[in-house]
């Protein structure tokens, strides 16, 4: 699709979620996260996903769409338009009430579904970029979006640090532990980034409540076509049997005298032997 001046318009669908803030999480009496008591946010590599949609479609036209899986009850609203009010078109929230999509592979299924019935309503012929943050801030496991490319039969392109549209072609560049590569892919495409991409926007409070007057749609699993969710059972799954914070307890060793060396000394020692310090 062209605009009026050639240029390419682009369709894009930013995959979000949303988590409780890590940087808030606090550990309940029997050792877990306290989930309830940390605030929802856009976890964090997906609002730079979010804003590198955004930064495309400014130069190429067209617009950016989301889609999110929710687990029971949706974020809350002031969460949700914080991403409206970045600049979305529209969002659709998947409604997975039982918890069905527990785990990489499902969520990737149920995403690639969530895309065509997402074309379908909004009479889009076809996505030309996917785009997610190259992690979730809270399972870090770095596998949707590849698994996500790999239900729709489309190139990846993870871990960009740049990304740039030529006609009908994404050139993206990526930092890995030992090289730099930058690489080319026909469109449709996913993308993975983190936040050496950009400098994510944050709406103003303006935005934020012009963002009630754009659509935020609910859907349920049943309703995205050749969905079988039955099958998720006969195939291989992770499953997470629980989640517990590290115990920490304080020593309380106190080490007196006056010669400084000496405390010095035997502060190492009491270290080296509990093997927090090695020599």
């Amino acid at each position: 699709m062209t605009n009026t001046d050639g240029n390419q318009s682009l369709k894009i669908l930013a995959l979000i979620k949303f988590v409780p803030d890590p940087n808030q999480l606090k550990v309940s009496s029997n050792g877990r996260p306290d989930l309830g008591a940390a605030p929802f946010r856009i976890s964090t590599f997906d609002e730079n996903a979010i804003e590198a949609g955004l930064q495309l479609c400014s130069a190429h036209g067209g617009g950016v769409y989301g889609v999110s899986v929710v687990h029971g009850k949706a974020p809350p609203r002031d969460v949700l338009l914080r991403a409206m009010a970045m600049g979305l078109e529209k969002l659709y929230l998947v409604v997975d009430q039982d918890h069905v999509l527990n785990e990489p592979y499902r969520l990737a299924a149920a995403l690639a579904s969530a895309s065509r019935f997402i074309c379908s309503e909004e009479k889009i012929s076809k996505w030309d970029l996917l785009i997610c943050g190259e992690a979730s801030a809270d399972q870090y496991n770095a596998q949707v979006g590849p698994r996500l490319a790999t239900a729709l039969d489309i190139p990846v392109i993870a871990y960009a640090t740049r990304i740039e549209i030529r006609d009908s072609t994404i050139v993206a560049d990526r930092a890995l532990e030992d090289r730099s590569e930058t690489l080319q892919a026909s469109l449709p495409c996913v993308v993975t980034v983190g936040m050496e991409i950009n400098q994510a926007r944050i709406p103003t409070v303006l935005q934020v409540m012009g963002a009630g007057r754009k659509p935020i749609r609910e859907v349920l699993l049943a309703d995205l076509p050749g969905l079988d969710v039955e099958s998720f059972n006969e195939g291989p799954s992770l499953s997470t049997l629980d989640v517990l914070a590290p115990v920490r307890a304080r020593k309380n060793i106190i080490v007196e005298g006056n010669d400084i060396a000496a405390k010095a000394a035997e502060l190492l020692a009491k270290l080296g032997a509990d093997g927090e310090v090695k020599f």
